[in-house]
């Protein structure tokens, strides 16, 4: 796998199609505020506004994740039509959002045993979403299966893929979210990249 070539290849697909990649990256980052609030609200109040508009964030967040997802598959298969379409096509509410809160729960209980299984497990399961944006019939635990075989022996190379956009979450941070207009969609792409080249070698 060439890390080099996949990110040339997101480059590609953002500049293409950059305000489809830049509705992910909007919506990325405001429900990515509700796993980085997490810990915040803890502290307060049940009732208070903090507390709850973070609930709502992870609701959404559940929700719309394998959406998103099946939007950034598209993009990158080149057969992207409208976000509408990518959005709601083959959708299976109940199975993904079952699947997601799942993979939350299983990688909590792993972290438990102290990070890093947690962070490993992480990556294990994190092509659950795209697998289930790609295939409409597939259940839970096939997904959940065929994730943790897909990614076996990637798991670090997804490490160091993450690791290789640390500089831009630094300028992201600096410039108020400014440079993340460009940064998360990339990331994103990148991501789908990935996902494609481990469904193709898994084929």
């Amino acid at each position: 796998m060439n890390r080099v070539h996949l990110k040339q290849n997101a480059k590609e697909t953002v500049r293409r199609n950059y305000i489809p990649w830049l509705l992910v990256g909007i919506i990325t980052i405001v429900l990515s505020y509700a796993n980085s609030q997490n810990q915040v609200s803890s502290d307060f109040d049940p009732t208070s506004y903090l507390d709850i508009r973070v609930r709502w964030l992870n609701l959404l967040q559940l929700i719309l994740t394998v959406p998103l997802t099946r939007v950034a598959i598209d993009l990158t298969d080149g057969v992207y039509q409208n976000a509408t379409d990518s959005l709601f096509r083959n959708a299976q509410w109940v199975r993904d959002i079952g699947a997601m809160l799942l993979v939350g729960i299983y990688t909590t209980l792993w972290t438990f045993l102290f990070i890093i299984p947690g962070i490993v497990k992480g990556y294990a399961y994190s092509m659950v979403p795209y697998i289930l944006a790609d295939d409409p019939n597939i259940g839970i635990s096939d997904a959940i299966k065929l994730s943790q075989d897909m990614t076996y022996g990637f798991k670090i190379d997804l490490l160091i893929m993450d690791f290789s956009f640390i500089l831009w979450n630094i300028a992201s941070a600096f410039t108020f979210g400014l440079v993340g207009l460009y940064a998360v969609p990339y990331q994103s792409a990148t991501w789908a990249q990935y996902y494609v080249f481990l469904s193709e070698r898994n084929e």
